[in-house]
């Protein structure tokens, strides 16, 4: 879910190391590869999408994030590689298949229900949040690395992918509004100034943040190969878990410093 990859790192490399970070053409590197997988999952998934198949397109949004998204920023990290092109080609990656994507696959079931309405609302709401927070983070760059500033956008696309994809959807008493309202707010949320501890912060997370990532890492295939039927609902809990709850590790005295750089970035932006 990272918006950059790490800084180039020149110094010398060795053996299977110098091997790949030799790998170049170019900005382009081993890194790109797993970006550009991930950019082909959400065009595999458009292919779902306009043929009437928004459960398959879902499979092909999380095949990206895993075999894609979580590995370019660690191979650009391992073989010290990164660059402003791979940070530039991952966030825009992610708005395509992080935000519109989920975007068109919940307005697509949500039209197929005769709720296209809502489910244009939904839509908007999320490629404005995300758009919004995309311009505000590249105006001026937000320097405080233990925190995000806002909810993720990929947290957000996530909960609209999932959500009524989930087993859950119809059984909820008016699922459609309920589903429109939830993506109007966490779009909201992720142009606010609330931080979310970064996975990459300033200092170690507690240990019960670092059993629920093990928890999150192997409910994908577990629930995938043993009860798929679910997999959308495990997604959902997650990731609206995060939403919910995702502040909620940061100390008193490092939001009090947050705010201090959210205050600097606010009036740099406006300047």
């Amino acid at each position: 879910m990272s918006d950059v990859d790490s800084p180039r790192d020149d110094r010398p490399r060795t053996g299977t190391v110098r091997a790949l970070a030799g790998w170049m053409i170019g900005p382009f590197g081993l890194k790109d590869v797993f970006t550009l997988v991930n950019l082909v999952s959400g065009v595999v998934a458009i292919h779902y999408i306009l043929n009437g198949q928004p459960r398959d397109a879902g499979y092909a949004v999380i095949a990206g994030f895993v075999f894609g998204d979580l590995l370019d920023g660690a191979v650009a990290r391992a073989t010290r590689t990164g660059n402003r092109f791979g940070s530039q080609f991952d966030t825009i990656t992610d708005h395509f298949v992080h935000v519109l994507v989920p975007g068109l696959v919940f307005y697509t079931i949500y039209d197929r229900a005769g709720h296209g309405t809502l489910g244009l609302i939904a839509l908007g709401f999320l490629v404005a949040g995300a758009s919004i927070r995309h311009a505000l983070f590249a105006t001026e760059p937000f320097e405080f690395s233990l925190c995000w500033c806002g909810l993720p956008r990929t947290i957000v696309g996530f909960c609209a992918l999932a959500y009524p994809l989930s087993h859950l959807f119809p059984h909820l008493p008016d699922p459609y509004l309920i589903g429109t309202l939830m993506v109007a707010v966490l779009s909201v949320m992720s142009v606010l100034p609330i931080p979310y501890m970064t996975h990459r912060g300033e200092r170690g997370v507690q240990w019960f943040v670092k059993a629920g990532i093990v928890a999150f890492v192997a409910t994908f295939p577990l629930t995938f190969l043993f009860a798929r039927d679910y997999f959308f609902d495990a997604l959902f809990i997650w990731f609206f878990g995060m939403a919910v709850a995702g502040w909620s590790t940061v100390h008193p005295d490092e939001r009090k410093q947050f705010r201090a750089e959210y205050r600097r970035w606010a009036a740099a932006v406006r300047n």
